[in-house]
């Protein structure tokens, strides 16, 4: 086999690889700061409530959805007037789960929403497509085996069923609390200088 044989394969992937070295690499999207303010329906402000970002990921109904939290971004802290930050964020859809009044207490890194797609009986069976407890608030009440809806929730009704439409949802005992509305969990474009409002519906 003569020299130049030898040598043109070897020149050929020396070419090849200083090519691919000036090829650019795929950037992901930069991290931002999103701030917000979290307030009850009341308007009062949800002082020292620790909030956390997650992700609603959905198969092909969103009730088998699931929150899974965000990865890497910390947990922001409500002050005196309701004013908080998330520091970290990618760009893109988010859900806020929180606990009142500071609470520390270990999240799950996920928490099945299932639940939520479950109807009852309707209180008021010869009415439909009326919000039920919109007049007076209705009290607080289990909802399927892992949620409480807490004091003041809206229903659908929808005759001889109805479903959640504006509440304030507690996961087990201890919480995290969510907020749920027209009968999904809420959510919200989080994109630099966006300035998010956060209702807690039950307060």
């Amino acid at each position: 086999m003569s020299r130049r044989k030898v040598l043109v394969p070897v020149l050929l992937a020396a070419i090849a690889s200083s090519l691919a070295g000036q090829q650019p690499k795929s950037q992901s999207k930069p991290a931002i700061s999103v701030s917000g303010i979290f307030t009850g329906r009341s308007g009062k402000p949800m002082a020292r409530a620790r909030l956390v970002l997650g992700s609603v990921e959905s198969d092909e109904q969103w009730q088998f959805s699931r929150i899974k939290l965000a990865e890497r971004v910390a947990a922001a802290i409500a002050d005196q007037k309701g004013r908080f930050q998330f520091k970290g964020v990618t760009p893109g859809t988010y859900t806020i789960i929180y606990h009142p009044s500071g609470a520390t207490m270990l999240l799950p890194p996920q928490i099945s929403i299932r639940g939520l797609s479950a109807e009852s009986r309707s209180i008021l069976p010869m009415m439909r497509n009326v919000e039920v407890g919109k007049s007076e608030p209705l009290p607080e009440r289990a909802w399927g085996q892992t949620f409480t809806l807490l004091k003041g929730q809206i229903f659908w009704s929808m005759g001889a069923n109805m479903k959640i439409w504006n509440a304030t949802v507690r996961w087990r005992q201890q919480g995290p609390y969510m907020e749920v509305r027209k009968g999904e969990i809420w959510q919200d474009r989080f994109d630099e200088k966006t300035e998010i409002k956060f209702e807690a519906w039950s307060y």
